[in-house]
């Protein structure tokens, strides 16, 4: 899970968490308006995650079009096939709400970097990969400004 103390100079205050379970944690820091979306293992069947697709609506709900998105992977494990469609639902609605940039720090999990890779081709949602968190919020911090211009 992230914290400001961890990845961010900005106060504990403007951090709200949605969601934290043995599957996800889901939280956004606002001032950022950055969206931090850890995955957490093995995903067995969509009843493992039940609130996922609300729980995004809720998190949406309390960032401004142009937010980011920081998705921590590494500890996932491959799902079932079954759960793509989920998680298509999911980027279908960070795509619709106005996302700007979504940086994704794989999983060690081979078959699991494989999957993730499978999703390129079905999906039009502007990401790039990392292989930490670091790496990935300082990208962030650089490209996923929306532009005054």
């Amino acid at each position: 899970m992230y914290t400001a103390s961890q990845y961010s100079d900005v106060p504990e205050s403007t951090y709200h968490q949605v969601a934290q379970n043995s599957c996800y944690d889901l939280s956004v820091d606002k001032a950022r308006n950055r969206v931090y979306f850890t995955i957490h293992g093995y995903w067995k069947s969509k009843s493992a995650v039940p609130d996922l697709l609300g729980d995004w609506k809720k998190i949406i709900a309390l960032t401004q079009p142009g937010f980011t998105v920081l998705t921590d992977m590494r500890t996932m494990i491959t799902h079932p096939q079954e759960m793509n469609e989920l998680h298509m639902a999911a980027q279908q609605i960070i795509i619709d709400s106005g996302v700007r940039q979504v940086a994704h720090v794989m999983p060690t999990d081979k078959i699991a970097h494989l999957q993730l890779n499978s999703f390129k081709t079905n999906s039009t949602l502007p990401y790039r990969t990392f292989n930490s968190v670091e790496e990935a919020e300082t990208w962030l911090n650089q490209h996923g400004q929306a532009s005054l211009n």
